[in-house]
């Protein structure tokens, strides 16, 4: 019995993209013990997160260990340790090369050393030391310029002679406040505020935008990801308890919301974000036990009417399928950096890892019996073959 159906992502080339919302996925936990006051960004499609804290009844104890995330394999590889025991230290990325630095030592001094990782050559190399010792800034890049906010103020760095400029600027700047960068712009909603404030390096100006709608907190999660910024967890002002709400800002709106889907996963603060492409990842913190999980906010794709094959050279075979999926390339050069991916058919990622030969078997032995949507794709995450899979 042979059964056809037809699908299609829906491609859209603005900036919307694709035709449907996110979807929280569960990712591969942190691959060391708990904690909160980590570090994080991203260096082109892969993300680094390290350092932190764990305390526990007379323990306090800050570490230096440094991961790698491959979203594309859903793992994590362990990179140099950074160069000192710390948490709550504050980073941005410049080309391709991370920067991080302050934070707090083990008896919470705060600090003022400041490094250069190179993911490629994996090292941290010191650079010139921050201008106020400070834990628990906030770290952002805009048009090849670092920023640091420290205590109070604003600083900018020059990676080209390594030197620190105070940059003015209005904004009440706190620890552990929030931040998400739009358009060149920075957006800061300071810690026990429900004031924003955006910032435009490129004319100075300060503007207080749409109030916060969520409770004024601390030490919560914060990201932008398709020209929208995000906002939730972390520790209520007003309740003095733990949160796992969600907030969404428009730039051009003006305007906060609720996001549709609540996150799944449980209260916590003191969480570190990064983004790669569309999609934002954070994980770890703190709600009284030291935490190890890591979630995806992912653009899920949506199902349409007709298959879509860009690349008659692909072949994804038998379906119906019972436990192996044979994926064929006929072209030895178009397999390199391709993704094979497996969804639900309401979007939800069931697996993702790189292609490592021109013919691959997949092993759907551990998937549940239905119907699932398979893509693979290829340099820049283009879309050669999507397809209807049916596992019995």
């Amino acid at each position: 019995m042979k059964t056809q159906f037809a699908f299609i992502i829906c491609l859209l080339i603005s900036m919307n993209g694709f035709c449907d919302k996110y979807v929280w996925n569960s990712k591969t936990p942190y691959p060391n013990f708990g904690r909160h006051r980590c570090a994080a960004f991203a260096i082109g499609n892969k993300g680094y997160m390290g350092t932190g804290h764990v305390n526990s009844g007379s323990i306090s104890q800050a570490y230096s260990d440094w991961w790698e995330y491959d979203p594309s394999s859903n793992t994590w590889t362990q990179k140099a340790d950074y160069p000192q025991q710390r948490f709550a230290c504050a980073g941005f990325v410049i080309g391709n090369k991370g920067y991080l630095g302050g934070g707090n030592e083990q008896n919470f001094g705060d600090r003022d050393e400041f490094y250069e990782f190179d993911p490629i050559n994996n090292t941290w190399t010191p650079k010139a030391t921050l201008p106020v010792a400070n834990g628990g800034g906030l770290g952002f890049s805009i048009n090849g310029v670092g920023y640091m906010a420290l205590a109070t103020s604003l600083y900018s760095y020059n990676v080209i002679t390594d030197t620190w400029s105070p940059v003015p600027c209005t904004i009440p700047f706190q620890d552990y406040s929030s931040s998400f960068v739009i358009n060149n712009q920075v957006y800061v909603l300071p810690q026990g505020s429900n004031t924003l404030y955006m910032f435009d390096p490129s004319t100075g100006i300060t503007a207080v935008k749409a109030p916060f709608i969520g409770d004024a907190r601390y030490a919560a999660c914060s990201f932008a990801v398709r020209g929208q910024g995000y906002i939730g967890l972390g520790y209520s002002w007003t309740s003095s308890s733990m949160l796992k709400d969600f907030y969404q800002y428009d730039p051009i709106a003006d305007s906060w919301d609720t996001i549709p889907k609540s996150f799944p996963g449980v209260r916590r603060d003191y969480v570190p974000s990064f983004t790669i492409g569309d999609n934002a990842y954070f994980g770890t913190g703190s709600n009284g036990t030291n935490l190890v999980d890591v979630w995806g906010y992912e653009w899920k794709l949506s199902v349409g009417t007709e298959e879509f094959q860009k690349n008659t050279n692909i072949n994804l075979f038998p379906n119906p399928i019972t436990t192996i999926l044979n994926i064929q390339f006929n072209n030895e050069s178009q397999f390199s950096e391709s993704i094979f991916k497996l969804f639900q058919l309401d979007g939800k990622e069931v697996m993702s890892y790189k292609i490592p030969s021109l013919t691959t078997k997949v092993d759907l032995s551990k998937i549940d019996q239905g119907i699932y949507f398979a893509l693979v794709l290829g340099e820049n995450h283009e879309v050669l073959i999507s397809k209807k899979i049916i596992k019995y």
